[in-house]
């Protein structure tokens, strides 16, 4: 009986993480569905929205480690519940389109309900769900079920945006949408999600929730959570230079815009999906998730380089829609894996937030800098007479991310090997979770 609850609890907690994870990003990225709308509605330049996301995205840079500390002290319920709530209530305030200041606030609140207090919180609470052997596919899981709720909740925020009568009712109408949403997710993480407040063994026996600098100290010092991070950095960054692929296939293979539409959604939602749910079980069934990852950028490798190889229009349509498809699998394989290597890598799980943190502040720190770099090099050859060669440097730089993620796997394995050995001989080991002593 026992069982059967704890299994529920366990499903439970993983919907509703799901849920909430699917909808957390959609009221800052808004511009993302809704350029033209958001620019009527609020009254701002492109580049004004561009510091929109810069304000969201340093704030969020800030936030990642902090955050990671902060998910270990408090409750993951606590931290969710909070987050949920609070960014259903800076949505309320974006809905009244306040001006501009105002609005670079908001989105720095969006940062801090949407990263400093909900994104490690969201790691920690599916890593404590389950030993080391399950974390792939309890990842996979999180990550196929955020991109199945977004998907959905992309779909009806198009809907009601659509009973409006002008561009900037819609947009209110999918601002509100979204904040009622977030308000729900908060309101079923409170009910539903298991208090989990952090508790420590000390020598004595008791029990005590306080953690120390130096257990903070004991992951930034380790090695190999920074290499995990640079699994990430690598795929992360190679996701952003395929964004640009939709561009790629209508320049060089003359798609029509509906077909790259098609497929953008392929690879926005399907491939995140189905990547995600098979890279979990996969990595769990080989027994190893760095394994996995280490040869997903082999993949990732081959199918970025045959971009450059296939010859354009014609003949090459059906082998580069093929190459699309799988280097997206191996590509949202990674990314749902990324921290499902904390206990792989020994981390305890008292200090799973800590290590989310690291892992995050390495693999998004591209989101700073990257998108502008890419978009330069693409528009450097736009009006020459060369205008592929800017798309064939992305994928030329996605195929050496992926050779340097590779050899990151192979030296993180072998550092987790020594690591396993050492833990093995000081009796802090255990096979069936691959992790030390909490």
């Amino acid at each position: 009986m026992e069982k059967t609850k704890h299994a529920s609890s366990k499903w439970l907690t993983l919907i509703i993480v799901a849920f909430a994870g699917g909808l957390i990003t959609k009221l800052p990225y808004l511009r993302e569905t809704y350029m033209e709308p958001l620019q009527q509605a609020t009254g701002a330049t492109l580049t004004q929205l561009g510091i929109l996301m810069s304000a969201y995205g340093i704030v969020n840079f800030i936030c990642y480690f902090p955050g990671g500390v902060l998910a270990d002290k408090f409750s993951c319920k606590s931290l969710i519940v909070f987050s949920c709530i609070g960014t259903a209530l800076a949505g309320f305030w974006y809905w009244t389109l306040p001006g501009f200041i105002w609005l670079v606030v908001i989105h720095a609140i969006f940062a801090i309900t949407t990263v400093f207090t909900f994104w490690a919180a969201m790691v920690k609470s599916i890593n404590r769900l389950g030993d080391a052997d399950e974390q792939g596919r309890l990842f996979g899981m999180l990550e196929g079920g955020r991109g199945l709720v977004g998907t959905l909740v992309a779909f009806g925020s198009v809907a009601v945006f659509g009973w409006a009568a002008d561009a900037i009712g819609g947009m209110k109408n999918a601002i509100l949408y979204y904040s009622i949403l977030m308000l729900v997710a908060g309101i079923l993480a409170w009910i539903f999600m298991e208090n989990d407040k952090p508790q420590k063994s000390t020598a004595a026996g008791k029990k005590e929730s306080t953690l120390k600098v130096k257990d903070f100290l004991e992951v930034a010092k380790m090695p190999r959570v920074w290499l995990c991070g640079m699994l990430g950095i690598c795929n992360y960054s190679a996701l952003i230079f395929h964004g640009y692929v939709t561009g790629y296939l209508s320049n060089a293979f003359g798609l029509s815009d509906t077909v790259v539409g098609n497929l953008s959604v392929i690879r926005t939602y399907f491939m995140m999906m189905v990547g995600a749910f098979v890279a979990g079980f996969v990595a769990d069934k080989i027994g190893s998730r760095i394994k996995f990852i280490k040869y997903a950028f082999v993949g990732m490798a081959v199918f970025a380089s045959l971009y450059v190889l296939i010859p354009t229009k014609g003949a090459g349509i059906p082998l580069v829609i093929v190459n699309f498809i799988v280097y997206g699998l191996c590509l949202y394989g990674i990314k749902a894996l990324y921290f499902s290597t904390i206990d792989e890598v020994l981390v305890p799980k008292r200090l799973a937030g800590t290590a989310s943190g690291v892992i995050s502040l390495v693999t998004y720190a591209p989101e700073i800098f990257l998108y502008t770099v890419s978009g330069n090099m693409v528009d450097k050859y736009a009006n020459t007479a060369t205008p592929l060669a800017g798309y064939h440097h992305c994928f030329i730089a996605m195929a050496v991310l992926s050779a340097i993620g590779f050899v990151c796997g192979f030296v993180l394995l072998r550092m987790n090997k020594k690591a396993i050995e050492e833990a093995k001989a000081n009796g802090s080991f255990t096979d069936s979770t691959l992790s030390v002593e909490e």
